[in-house]
């Protein structure tokens, strides 16, 4: 479609002839041109696709910069949707990317596939000094050599081990074989890693993940928001007018973390072997009346204070009852009632930083992350053991360890490319029962990495010692998971 000339957008629908209902696709028109005809029905009563023939992109601009950027009227802005391509960026900045919640991502994932090993980022800071810049090539080609022999090392003794099922074929007896590899081996690769990520977004949730990424300290994370913005930009110019880096947002940290730094020690390094940690900080004290009210609120007719005072004169057991009655048609694909959010915990987690990307995606909640550092100890996947490689390992992180500690004074920002996956990141989570209960079910699944399921499961542990009645009417493992 040129700058003036608008076409008739093609469309798929389906028309009820007593109704005059229409459901279509606004197919092959502009993001603005999309968030204009939307936006336009609230004071229009034309179909979308007349008012979409009468729009040109300049027109759509016009709009925009009236209405969207003038008046402030953002979400108008979150009709128009990017499919963003994002290659070669670090693990590192991955994470930045997908910190931005309102959106969808698919990342290239370390289960399935083995890195090469040549893709790797270098801060241009740190190759400047020839000393430091000694010290991390050394190390980020010696963890993704490694990664590369255990990487067919361990494939091969797996083979071994496990001769293919005459039921099963090369390609897939070798895919299992190779995803049991790699979810072990990911753990010698340096956050530096190259990667690539597909990004689905609207433009007001892109314009703050500029400004976001933008105001970072890491080279890296500012370069990517001027990229993101250009190639936006090319879609959707007047969306994206203001994307100035949200600088305040890191100096309060840093602020922040300097009086923090005088009055509160630091805690001693902690560099052993140790699992992932989960506890429950805070948590609903009320919680079988309080989700008994959420459940009955919209089967029912009278204010909440008043269905609770009700319900506080049922008997426990005849709370359960009619909570089992909201459960009872849960299929295993299905998601519980909106009802079950009003239940809310404060969860702390601490657990390697492979895992913790899988757990991370997870954004219907509110994520409290600390920076990754080697003080929280790592993890050493059971098959380095079965190979006879801990004691290599181990050395590879301290050398991974040693090199961030030098990086640190000169490049504190920079010094975490420098660290493994296997080490290990502490966040809080603030979950409601319903992301509790998908979560669960989702990364505790018998297919599930053994770091995330190590989680999910004692996560639901933690859930049902606090409220132990859930025990008895959710299942998210299994009927016969207990404590």
């Amino acid at each position: 479609m040129n700058n003036e000339t608008a076409q008739p957008p093609r469309q798929d629908s389906a028309v009820d002839p007593d109704s005059g209902r229409r459901i279509y696709l606004m197919t092959d028109l502009p993001p603005e041109v999309v968030a204009v005809a939307f936006a336009k029905t609230s004071r229009s009563p034309d179909p979308f696709d007349q008012i979409a023939t009468e729009l040109t992109e300049t027109k759509s601009a016009e709009f925009h910069e009236k209405w969207v950027v003038g008046y402030g009227h953002a979400s108008v802005a979150e009709h128009a949707v990017l499919s963003m391509a994002i290659e070669n960026v670090s693990i590192l900045a991955a994470k930045a990317i997908e910190d931005n919640r309102l959106a969808s991502y698919t990342e290239k994932s370390t289960r399935y596939q083995v890195y090469d090993p040549k893709r790797v980022y270098r801060p241009t800071g740190i190759f400047a000094n020839p000393i430091l810049s000694g010290k991390y090539e050394s190390l980020i080609t010696t963890l993704l050599e490694t990664y590369i022999r255990w990487s067919e090392q361990a494939l091969d003794k797996l083979k071994r081990q496990n001769p293919k099922p005459a039921d099963r074929s090369e390609r897939m007896w070798e895919s299992r074989l190779r995803a049991t590899v790699c979810d072990s081996i990911r753990y010698l690769l340096p956050t530096a890693t190259l990667t690539n990520l597909g990004w689905t977004v609207n433009a007001r949730a892109l314009a703050a993940a500029i400004r976001k990424l933008g105001g970072s300290p890491l080279p890296e994370l500012r370069a990517i928001a001027s990229e993101l913005h250009a190639a936006g930009a090319a879609k959707v110019p007047t969306l994206l007018k203001y994307c100035d880096p949200d600088s305040g947002r890191t100096e309060a940290e840093h602020a922040i973390a300097r009086t923090l730094m005088k009055r509160i020690p630091a805690p001693e390094s902690l560099m052993v072997d140790s699992p992932p940690a989960v506890r429950i900080l805070r948590y609903d004290q009320d919680a079988l009346l309080r989700l008994t009210c959420a459940v009955a609120y919209p089967n029912q007719t009278s204010d909440w204070e008043a269905l609770e005072r009700s319900l506080a004169e049922w008997p426990a057991g005849d709370l359960l009852a009619l909570l089992r009655q909201s459960v009872a048609p849960v299929g295993p694909f299905d998601a519980l009632a909106r009802a079950f959010e009003h239940l809310n915990y404060i969860v702390e987690i601490t657990v390697d930083y492979g895992a913790w990307r899988d757990i991370q995606r997870h954004r219907i909640a509110t994520q409290t992350p600390q920076e990754l550092t080697p003080n929280l100890g790592y993890t050493v996947p059971a098959l380095i053991d079965d190979l006879g490689l801990r004691a290599q390992f181990e050395q590879l992180l301290e050398t991974s360890a040693a090199t961030y500690e030098a990086l640190l004074p000169d490049f504190p920002h920079e010094a975490v490319y420098a660290l493994m996956l296997a080490f290990r990141k502490r966040s809080v989570f603030g979950w409601n029962l319903r992301e509790i209960f998908h979560f669960v079910r989702l990364r505790g699944a018998a297919k599930g990495h053994a770091a995330y399921r190590h989680v999910a499961e004692k996560l639901w542990r933690e859930v049902i010692t606090v409220h132990p009645w859930l025990g008895e009417l959710l299942f998210p493992l299994g009927p016969d998971f207990r404590l």
